[in-house]
């Protein structure tokens, strides 16, 4: 059997390790996003109170073309995905929001991805994943984008769903799936048909997302 050596010295390996451990996750959390990976991801239902019951307009750099404002795609209700490359959750929701964009391309709800991402790392990963929605890219201004919407910190994948009116109707935190898609695009068509109020449907996105 091997033996552990000295009691004195390995105390002091195990003490100094947790405190380098300590101080890395202090720099992850001061950097404003934690991999999911890392942290036990909750599922957030309406917009709390803190955060802002209208869409924050903000530019940034667009995947493959210019620079873009979130605002541009007011007119349709809107699905903005904050994402990254290294954020697996996030990568497995990508092939979902690239289905559900596909059913609504006449004039249905319109997604927006946002990556919390290197440029390059993003561009990248685009060669090998077939967008049909439109991606805004940025590291520190893409952070400050998602801390327009009035939350002071958040996970990746972050997810907003908002009105043709740019109005706020339910912020999600964690992976999404298909039945909160199905259920956004419910609340949209009664919206529409004047069979509910925002916050009746904030209510009901609430219970689900």
């Amino acid at each position: 059997m091997a033996k552990l050596g000295n009691p004195i010295t390995l105390t002091w390996v195990l003490s100094a390790a947790a405190v380098i451990g300590f101080g890395a996750y202090q720099l992850v959390l001061r950097a404003g996003v934690v991999p999911v990976e890392t942290m036990k991801t909750e599922q957030a239902s309406a917009p709390p109170a803190e955060l802002s019951d209208q869409l924050p307009d903000f530019t940034l750099a667009q995947l493959g073309g210019d620079e873009a404002r979130l605002h541009s795609w007011l007119g349709r209700p809107l699905v903005i995905n904050f994402w990254a490359t290294w954020c697996a959750p996030c990568l497995r929701e990508i092939p979902l929001l690239v289905a559900f964009q596909s059913e609504q391309a006449a004039d249905g709800i319109q997604i927006i991805g946002v990556a919390v991402d290197r440029p390059d790392a993003v561009e990248k990963f685009a060669e090998s994943m077939d967008f049909n929605y439109p991606n805004l890219m940025g590291e520190s201004d893409a952070m400050d984008a998602a801390a327009a919407f009035g939350a002071e910190f958040f996970a990746l994948p972050f997810t907003v769903f908002a009105d043709a009116s740019g109005r706020i109707l339910a912020v999600h935190t964690g992976e999404i799936h298909q039945g909160d898609l199905d259920n956004f695009a419910a609340v949209v068509d009664d919206l529409k048909r004047g069979q509910s109020s925002v916050e009746q449907a904030r209510a009901r996105l609430g219970g689900s997302l």
